[in-house]
C-alpha cells in the first residue's frame, strides 16, 4: 500500500503510494503523515506514481485533511498524479485542493518558483544589476 523513502541531504521524505486505495487506506496515509511530519521544516512528497484507482467519496477527507495538516505542519506536496487520478480528485470536489499541493514540473525538471524574492528571482536582479551602467 505505502512505503518511505528517507529525505537524503537536501531531498524530502517520500511516502510512495501503491495500487488501489479505499478510505481506510487514505486515513492511514494522512495518520503516518501527521506522526512522521510534525515540524514546519519537514518536507513530505506523497508519490502517486503506482496508484491504479482511489476510491473519490475519501477524497474529500483525504485532501482536507493533507491540506489542514500542511497549514499546521510540515510542508507537503503531491506527485506523480495521472490525469485519470487528478480526474478522481475533481470528481470528489477537491481538484483546487490538489492543484495547490500538486509539485508541477517545468520542461526543463525545475518547478517554477511561487515565491516573488526566491533564489531564482534575486538571481535576475542581481544579474539585471551587473548590466546596468555606471
Amino acid at each position: 500500500m505505502y512505503q518511505w523513502e528517507a529525505a537524503s541531504g537536501h531531498s524530502a521524505a517520500t511516502l510512495r503510494l501503491y495500487g488501489s486505495l479505499g478510505s481506510r487506506a487514505l486515513a492511514l496515509v494522512v495518520e503516518t503523515i501527521a506522526t512522521r511530519a510534525r515540524s514546519p521544516r519537514d518536507v513530505i512528497t506523497i508519490d502517486f506514481e503506482n496508484v491504479t484507482h482511489l476510491d473519490f467519496r475519501a477524497l474529500g477527507d483525504f485532501a482536507q485533511r493533507v491540506a489542514r495538516h500542511r497549514h499546521r505542519g510540515a510542508s507537503i506536496w503531491l506527485l506523480g498524479l495521472s490525469p485519470y487520478v487528478r480526474c478522481l480528485f475533481d470528481v470528489a470536489g477537491q481538484g483546487s485542493v490538489v492543484r495547490q499541493l500538486e509539485w508541477k514540473l517545468e520542461e526543463r525538471g525545475r518547478r517554477a518558483s511561487s515565491r516573488p524574492f526566491s533564489a531564482v528571482a534575486l538571481d535576475g536582479a542581481a544579474s539585471a544589476f551587473d548590466r546596468a551602467p555606471r
